[in-house]
């Protein structure tokens, strides 16, 4: 079975937020997201999630303070949620699966959404 795992990366001084807008070629094209993907054979879920948040935005995950928040499955079948704290706003540098980046707070949402992540958000914030 496939396992796919996410982080959701909250500013502790700004309250906002970091989302990312997928590209035309991922799966739900040109939603806003959660850094997510694949865990690679031998990784826990954690570490898949760093190796994630490292490719898909350049961001150190050694400077981020994680929790498990739950598993889903309701559009993947194994989903790993995980909630990173960190004490600024970074600075993305994006890979090819993604198209933009931004700071957000639940008032201020980009749309359109990943489908089930304002579920998860107004449980979370």
């Amino acid at each position: 079975m496939n396992k796919y795992g996410g982080v959701l990366l909250i500013c502790e001084k700004s309250g906002k937020f970091l989302l990312l807008k997928r590209s035309a070629k991922s799966t739900y094209p040109k939603t806003w997201s959660i850094v997510s993907g694949g865990i690679e054979k031998g990784e826990s879920p954690l570490e898949g999630v760093k190796r994630e948040l490292k490719e898909e935005t350049q961001i150190d995950s050694n400077n981020i303070k994680y929790e498990f928040f739950e598993h889903q499955n309701q559009l993947i079948p194994y989903f790993d949620f995980f909630i990173g704290y960190c004490d600024e706003e970074f600075e993305c540098k994006l890979d090819n699966e993604n198209i933009d980046w931004g700071w957000f707070d639940i008032e201020n949402l980009p749309k359109p959404l990943f489908p089930t992540l304002y579920s998860s958000l107004v449980r979370i914030i």
